[in-house]
């Protein structure tokens, strides 16, 4: 392959990921309709840059040459998808209410396993990432009963600074509060909280009120936490 070529199919692929941009990946829904116009557009803007460049750019590249980055391009854009988390059908994110909706917050319990030593946010509050096995609706907003089901996923839970006390990973914990998915970005350069969460392979938050402790797992097992806790006392003294 000529330095040419290289070039010109390394910038395709570099075109198709900057693309998805437009239609919001990662933390966009996006419907199939504009997914696959995206990736149609892409394959017909090669076959277009194979009939069009050559007639200006008579030593440039090939036209099989061109309608290749086409294909390139379009093929990055699939795979980025692909590489994307997905949310299981089963994933606690599904079980949001939907913003749109007038109805008072909807407040839910939530168990699982904690999966990381808590930290403090900017907003004086406590943070953790739970991954989750259960949810249950603590107030019915249908006639039909409130739910109470088996879930996966993992969650971002933020609750009050004392709630936060003695928490520690391989804990199993429930948390009542309120579930929210993070909102889109309005403001080119703002922080992305969506995408933050879908890098941790999570999709929701829960804003948590009150904590409640798994009797079984209140004596607190040894493990590597306990260790990077005595170390960092000992750099505090």
């Amino acid at each position: 392959m000529k330095p040419a070529s290289g070039t010109v199919i390394s910038l395709a692929y570099i075109l198709g990921l900057l693309s998805t941009g437009i239609l919001n990946l990662p933390t966009g829904e996006i419907p199939w309709q504009e997914y696959r116009a995206l990736v149609t557009g892409l394959v017909v803007t090669g076959i277009v840059a194979a009939i069009a460049f050559p007639r200006f750019w008579r030593t440039g590249p090939k036209p099989r040459l061109w309608v290749a980055a086409g294909l390139i391009s379009a093929l990055a854009v699939v795979y980025f998808q692909l590489r994307v988390p997905q949310p299981e059908l089963n994933d606690i994110s599904e079980y949001v209410p939907s913003s749109n909706t007038i109805a008072p917050e909807q407040v839910f319990k939530v168990e699982g396993k904690v999966e990381s030593m808590p930290r403090l946010t900017r907003n004086q509050r406590t943070q953790l990432w739970l991954q989750t096995t259960q949810l249950t609706e603590i107030e019915s907003r249908e006639d039909g009963g409130a739910i109470s089901q088996g879930v996966t996923g993992k969650l971002y839970v933020t609750v009050p600074l004392l709630q936060g006390t003695g928490i520690y990973p391989g804990q199993i914990i429930s948390v009542t509060g309120v579930l929210y998915k993070p909102k889109p970005v309005t403001n080119p350069g703002a922080f992305d909280f969506g995408a933050y969460l879908a890098r941790q392979g999570a999709f929701a938050g829960l804003s948590g009120r009150q904590i409640n402790f798994d009797e079984e797992t209140i004596g607190k097992p040894w493990g590597w936490w306990r260790l990077r806790q005595r170390i960092i006392r000992s750099q505090v003294r």
